[in-house]
């Protein structure tokens, strides 16, 4: 059977779900050889994952997990698969910090550094904000603090089984559009963010296979995984089902578009200093509009108003009036 995928991802058809949770089930056991493995994953890459691969893979990891819940928590993930190659600003992480002071309750997923020069855990960690091992303590993190940071490896814990082929293979494989798919928390609201305008819509209907009920899949026309203050930005939105399709101009709404090369970070330490001086409201600049934008984003498809306008407004006021700064202080002493 192994042949036979394998020849069947070359000739560039979908695979079933019974393949799919032949070849990929027992590669996360470890099960395949590195070859083999390597093979499935290059051969998918070249023909593209379909819906149906992306959302039984996703199926595959989460069943995997050591513990995962689905949470009648009403909770937001803000998520990009990486890979787009930018080493940008942590804007998904810092729009994250800002959402949750709204009242929003978020569960972010993410790992360390890989495509970037500062991964998502290790602001948090610069932050000294907790990195949460267990269901248990990420549910009294949202609880109490509105937030928690679920980081990655201490969930997935079957991903050490093609660690290595990752590492030796070094291109993207389907694996950079899983991570956003598998929190371990199962949100019902996400935004998730691609590094390929093509992958928009077989993941905005995995994502409403897996049940997210609101959400968006979002592609920046200029490359980034995040909603682009440098170029208009491509937007799946979820709604209950429903998935309507939409160019994002950030110019409408007010901002003035930005030199990608503003947002580009080099170290934790200049990324931690952005971060506190956004919170803080001492930049201005295009470093706090992106997130604004992101965060907005998420206030909208989380409830917390009605419009993506109203949802930029609520962000940049709750920054200039030290809202946001402020709660974060006293929780996780800033």
């Amino acid at each position: 059977m192994i042949k036979e995928i394998i020849e069947k991802l070359c000739n560039k058809n979908d695979l079933d779900e019974e393949e799919i949770n032949f070849f990929f089930g027992s590669m996360m056991k470890g099960e395949m050889t590195d070859s083999q493995s390597s093979a499935f994953l290059i051969a998918l890459k070249i023909k593209e994952p379909s819906s149906e691969e992306i959302f039984h893979s996703a199926k595959i990891l989460l069943s995997n997990l050591e513990e995962s819940v689905d949470t009648d928590l009403d909770i937001i993930d803000l998520c990009g698969t990486g890979g787009d190659s930018k080493s940008t600003l942590n804007v998904s992480t810092i729009s994250s910090l800002i959402l949750a002071t709204l009242g929003a309750k978020v569960a972010k997923h993410g790992n360390r550094s890989v495509s970037s020069r500062v991964g998502s855990a290790d602001l948090i960690e610069s932050l000294n904000i907790p990195l949460d091992d267990s269901i248990e303590s990420a549910i009294n993190s949202i609880e109490n603090n509105n937030l928690s940071f679920l980081f990655a490896p201490y969930f997935h814990k079957s991903m050490k089984n093609v660690a290595h082929v990752r590492q030796q293979l070094e291109t993207r494989t389907i694996f950079n559009i899983l991570g956003p798919l598998v929190n371990p928390l199962r949100p019902k609201k996400q935004i998730l963010g691609v590094y390929d305008k093509k992958l928009i819509p077989s993941v905005a209907q995995a994502l409403v296979r897996q049940g997210v009920t609101r959400g968006m899949v979002i592609h920046g026309l200029d490359g980034m995984d995040e909603v682009s203050i440098c170029d208009n930005t491509f937007i799946s939105e979820i709604n209950n089902g429903e998935i309507k399709d939409y160019v994002f101009n950030p110019r409408e709404y007010g901002f003035e578009l930005a030199d990608l090369a503003n947002l580009v970070v080099n170290s934790v330490e200049e990324s931690k200093d952005i971060c506190i001086k956004i919170l803080k409201n001492e930049i201005k600049d295009s470093k706090r509009d992106i997130c604004i934008l992101n965060a907005g984003a998420a206030a909208y498809i989380y409830g917390l108003s009605d419009s993506l306008r109203g949802g930029f407004d609520i962000v940049k006021s709750n920054l200039e009036n030290g809202t946001v700064f402020d709660r974060l202080d006293e929780i996780f002493n800033f």
